[in-house]
């Protein structure tokens, strides 16, 4: 017994369908991974700089330390789908954290008020705070 020729239609439709929605989501999925991954890198290459940029002999430290704030900046304004949990509040956070080390970068440039220890530590808790609504157990993604 074969099956009926609009039959055998549908099911390669469906088939197709299912494969492209499947393709969709799964890019999807791997574009919010990247652009977490992308935050996190900036992230670390920022406090590189910051750490560099109070060394002493090093005349291009501010310089740096402000090239990679505006590269942490950027990396802040990702946008993710709905496919990975928590997505609001990591893009809210992302910018936080970004709105937080450009506080920093001020308060060691001179012009704020706050101390530059006290902009540290507010910093690497909002970034504690990312890392476990992102579900990491660490940096390192996992």
């Amino acid at each position: 017994m074969t099956m009926s020729k609009p039959l055998k239609w549908l099911i390669i439709v469906v088939l197709v369908a299912g494969g492209c929605g499947l393709f969709f989501f799964t890019r999807m999925y791997r574009e919010d991974i990247k652009e977490l991954k992308g935050f996190l890198a900036a992230y670390d290459r920022f406090d590189k700089a910051l750490s560099a940029s109070t060394d002493l002999g090093r005349t291009d430290g501010p310089r740096q330390a402000r090239e990679a704030l505006a590269e942490l900046q950027t990396a802040a304004a990702m946008r993710l789908s709905s496919l990975i949990k928590n997505d609001g509040e990591l893009m809210a956070m992302a910018r936080e954290i970004a709105e937080l080390a450009e506080k920093e970068v001020q308060s060691r440039e001179g012009s704020s008020g706050e101390e530059p220890i006290a902009q540290k530590e507010k910093r690497k808790a909002a970034l504690a705070r990312f890392l476990e609504m992102a579900g990491t157990n660490g940096r390192d993604g996992r």
